[in-house]
């Protein structure tokens, strides 16, 4: 059920924003535990137990979040992104990798 929210409010966020325009997305919350600040300063983006470092935007972050439900067996990817965003795709790459089992 959560899955057809998210999916609605990006498709509805791409037709109503347009082409040229950047795209904000929603944050699921699910396994995020953010502002974590380390001894090197700055917030840490710390998903499912893995640090994926300081300032990550919210396509890295959603990229992590894909990457790793795709490495725990439900293959999760925003096609569009990962071939037009270089931090969704380095989200989702790192995410798969590291969440892997």
């Amino acid at each position: 059920m959560m899955r057809k929210s998210w999916i609605m409010a990006v498709g509805t966020a791409l037709v109503l924003g347009g082409c040229g325009g950047s795209l904000t997305l929603p944050s699921l919350g699910v396994g995020v535990e953010e502002n974590n600040q380390s001894a090197g300063g700055g917030d840490h983006f710390i998903y499912q137990g893995h640090d994926f470092g300081p300032d990550r935007n919210t396509e890295y972050r959603q990229g992590v979040m894909d990457g790793c439900r795709t490495a725990g067996g439900t293959y999760s990817k925003n096609h569009a992104l990962f071939r037009d965003n270089t931090s969704y795709r380095a989200g989702w790459e790192h995410g798969r990798l590291h969440c892997k089992k």
